[in-house]
């Protein structure tokens, strides 16, 4: 493992897409490596999410859910959600129906098999497609969610864009990301951790050290939290907030379709 802690430069806002981590990519050819790190990593989704959070991500999604507060005649709309962890807290937490989209098939897969295994075999609509144009019509759903999915995007404010779009009138937006820490102690902990210790697992568990040090470089790629909640009001919603989780290591931003 090395000592080197990279200190890459922030892209410009709006210029995400010229990043695939810390290489600089083509904006067209992002998604294609997004999908293809996903792929790779499609059968052990939970077990990345452990390493790279110790097992808190799970914490975080039900801080998430109690923030939704699912209803029965709530329809959730959750996108990079794959392998249905949120579909499957909405509903469990008497929400009315879900709807996964992944630009991933082999993420979609994993979710319908654990839906199976689970037997949740009604209430969650599975499909492919791209966060920036979603197979949503306008206006149709009653909450927006997108956990560990938005820093994957090409061009984040079309994303959430498309969120304003499919959420009607008083809908609600909410994004769960692995974010910025704002302890400086626990900072430079978690740097050492993404960029030594994170890497490593990936290649001794996962078999895959590229895919986990793609996703290291993606979180200090991703907007600073003010940053990226004056681009969901730049987008159309209000009062946008912002809820730090474990000092910043992930948080949730949220905002009212209005």
């Amino acid at each position: 493992m090395s000592d080197h802690i990279p200190d890459p430069q922030k892209p410009a806002s709006g210029a995400e897409g010229n990043w695939f981590g810390f290489t600089p990519v083509d904006p067209s050819d992002k998604s294609g490596l997004v999908r293809a790190v996903f792929d790779s990593v499609a059968t052990n989704y939970d077990l990345m999410n452990d390493l790279m959070s110790g097992g808190i991500h799970r914490l975080w999604k039900d801080t998430l859910m109690e923030m939704v507060a699912p209803k029965p005649d709530m329809t959730l709309l959750d996108v990079a959600g794959g392998t249905g962890d949120i579909a499957f807290r909405f509903l469990k937490k008497g929400g009315g129906a879900a709807v996964v989209c992944d630009i991933t098939e082999a993420m979609v897969r994993v979710g319908r098999d654990r839906a199976i295994d689970r037997n949740i075999l009604s209430g969650v609509q599975w499909t492919v497609g791209d966060a920036e144009k979603l197979p949503i019509a306008p206006r149709s759903v009653d909450a927006y969610t997108i956990a560990f999915g938005l820093r994957n995007v090409t061009r984040i404010d079309e994303a959430i864009k498309e969120a304003h779009r499919v959420l009607k009138p008083g809908g609600k937006f909410y994004c769960l990301e692995f974010s910025h820490v704002v302890l400086p102690v626990l900072r430079e902990l978690y740097d050492v951790y993404s960029f030594q210790v994170l890497p490593f697992m990936g290649r001794v568990v996962a078999k895959d050290e590229a895919s986990y040090r793609y996703l290291a470089e993606s979180i200090r790629r991703f907007p600073q939290q003010a940053d990226l909640a004056k681009r969901i009001e730049a987008a159309g919603f209000g009062a946008v907030r912002v809820r730090n989780l474990s000092g910043g290591i992930a948080a949730i931003h949220s905002g009212w379709r209005i």
